[in-house]
């Protein structure tokens, strides 16, 4: 088979696996399959040799520092969300809150408030913020509709833009690290993915129209016709959706705001020590150190030292050892799916290089698109992929290995094209039915899915027309 041909096929391999992602909504068996599908074309045909060459790409994938600290921190943060859950703090701070809240702005301002100590995973902040603000919004008869929407945006949009501390972080940095490395580029994947954040248009917008709706409504009642409807909830007086049972806890310990806000404190507090450390050299200033920083160890290190400070404090507040060994065994292990996610992307676009992608994207593909025509186009592939897959993660570990190469070969704005793929991957999570934070905002908040989904489509719509007008114009200037 010609050189040319097995170029072609590096590109049909991702394409055809955000395919069946999409319609099979299941990422980790598309991406297996274009594993195994790459190792099998790079073996000439031969299915044995091709699943021996696809293997020893997995294990070359992920035995490297980098890789390994990444894998180890998502495993680390998953565990210290769950940590989190039987220490008293989100019920202290809901008490703590709900003397002073006395509308439904103020309980749907209490989500805001409450983000800068329960932003470190999406689902830990729609569990924690949402726990008080649902409390709150029943004690002032509230929009239940509202407090699924504002939950929803600041549960993966918000967190999104927030550049140390979360797992959003390092599962970004290792998909943005894997492209660059199979790119050809030794850039910092942290500094970029810093410059990118501004041009991640649907997560800011959103941002700001969830702002808007607290504040001033912006016809969301109408939307949603409250005056018209009675949800199912009203008419079935409960929520019969298994997830909301499996995201309810119970507090093992007294209601302690202390446990909630200390443990993020010295999580934030060790995280930009540690990156100064690793990034200082010389005579570098703070924000040079944390630019030079190894992100990877330094978030790796500071999540393990909070996890054992923390898991100390607990032990003296006698909270059972045992608790909080099954608590951070249970959070870890919900990373799992993240994790094999990431390993696998790591090994498709090793095999993809391999068969030549890089070479055709860059000497082939690149030159013959507009360049102003690529970030929106990057864009809206990410939405489509996103919503039918549901997950954010998915799409940027499928798409972040086509938009790096192709920006690089048509000299497009780094930034540019992965904020383009940041904020398509995000539209999933935020607007799909298949989306974690959707479902799971709607649960706690105790409105029906499909509901919830279609209250915010019209907003969710709104953004991406409004970002995909933005990335061209920045594309252009």
């Amino acid at each position: 088979m010609a050189i040319m041909d097995y170029r072609l096929i590096s590109i049909f391999i991702p394409l055809i696996v955000i395919i069946l992602a999409a319609f099979t909504k299941r990422v980790i068996p598309s991406l297996t399959i274009g594993v195994i599908t790459g190792g099998i074309f790079l073996a000439k045909g031969s299915i044995i040799q091709g699943i021996i060459l696809s293997i020893e790409h997995l294990i070359k994938a992920v035995a490297n520092e980098d890789s390994i600290y990444i894998i180890f921190f998502l495993f680390i943060f998953g565990a210290f969300g769950e940590i989190m859950k039987v220490s008293g703090g989100i019920k202290g701070f809901t008490e703590f809150s709900s003397k002073y809240v006395k509308t439904e702005k103020g309980a749907l301002g209490t989500i805001w408030l409450v983000t800068p100590v329960t932003f470190i995973d999406c689902c830990f902040h729609s569990i924690a913020a949402g726990t008080v603000s649902k409390a709150l919004i029943d004690k002032v008869n509230g929009s239940k509709r509202k407090l699924a929407f504002v939950l929803n945006v600041t549960s993966c949009l918000l967190i999104i833009l927030i550049p140390f501390g979360t797992t959003y972080v390092g599962y970004i940095i290792g998909v943005i690290g894997s492209a660059f490395k199979n790119a050809g580029l030794t850039l910092s994947p942290y500094s970029i993915y810093i410059k990118s954040i501004p041009y991640n248009f649907y997560a800011i917008i959103m941002i700001l129209i969830s702002i808007g709706v607290i504040i001033f409504g912006l016809g969301f009642d109408r939307v949603i016709k409250l005056n018209n409807e009675k949800s199912y909830l009203e008419e079935n007086g409960h929520h019969h959706n298994e997830a909301h049972e499996q995201s309810e806890f119970v507090e093992k310990v007294p209601p302690r705001p202390i446990n909630l806000i200390l443990p993020l404190g010295i999580l934030i507090s060790l995280t930009f020590f540690f990156l100064w450390y690793t990034g200082r050299s010389g005579e570098n200033g703070f924000i040079t150190a944390i630019i030079n920083a190894n992100f990877e160890k330094s978030i790796f290190i500071a999540g393990t030292v909070t996890i054992i400070i923390t898991s100390i404090i607990y032990v003296f507040q006698k909270i059972p050892m045992g608790v909080i060994e099954s608590n951070f065994l249970a959070g870890g292990n919900e990373m799992m799916p993240p994790i094999v996610v990431l390993i696998l992307s790591w090994g498709l676009a090793s095999i993809v290089k391999d068969l030549g992608f890089i070479s055709f994207v860059t000497n082939v593909l690149g030159p013959k698109v507009p360049v102003y025509l690529i970030p929106a186009a990057i864009f809206l592939i990410g939405c489509f992929a996103s919503y039918f897959m549901g997950s954010a993660w998915g799409t940027w570990a499928l798409i972040m290995p086509i938009a790096v190469p192709l920006a690089v070969s048509s000299n497009s704005n780094l930034a540019l094209v992965i904020g383009a793929v940041l904020a398509g991957g995000a539209l999933g999570d935020n607007t799909s039915p298949l989306g974690e934070t959707a479902i799971l905002s709607s649960t706690i908040a105790e409105v029906p899915l499909m509901e919830h989904i279609k209250s915010q489509l019209p907003y969710s719509i709104v953004g991406m027309l409004i970002s995909t007008v933005l990335f061209v114009l920045f594309a252009l200037i």
